[in-house]
């Protein structure tokens, strides 16, 4: 295993990360890496923010997934790699909330009615 890679893992286990969210963040880090051919520790805050461009123009990923990835690169290069920030912009909308549909007071009566006790 990459030295990156296990120390990645062994911060996230050190934090208490779920499973799962280890395997995401890591495919995130390789999904940014093999983007660019190199290592990540080799990109600059500038690359960083093209790749998340990339994500969200081109890909046209969820805001969502978008910010799964922007979490993973950020936990990748302050807890791993110590930078002393990291930088990145993500704006993008969330999906609008669908309200529920809800039963007039007559319905709500109507099942009363009609339910056995």
């Amino acid at each position: 295993m990459h030295p990156l890679r296990e120390a990645m893992l062994d911060q996230m286990r050190l934090r208490g990360h779920a499973p799962r969210t280890q395997a995401s963040y890591v495919h995130a880090v390789s999904l940014l890496s093999r983007y660019y051919r190199r290592s990540p520790d080799r990109l600059s805050p500038a690359d960083l923010q093209n790749w998340i461009l990339y994500l969200v123009k081109e890909r046209q990923l969820s805001a969502a997934t978008c910010r799964l990835y922007l979490n993973a690169i950020r936990f990748f290069y302050l807890q791993v790699l110590k930078w002393p920030s990291c930088q990145l912009e993500l704006t993008m909308t969330k999906r609008p909330h669908r309200i529920p549909y809800l039963l007039s007071p007559s319905e709500v009566r109507r099942i009363i009615e009609h339910a056995e006790i």
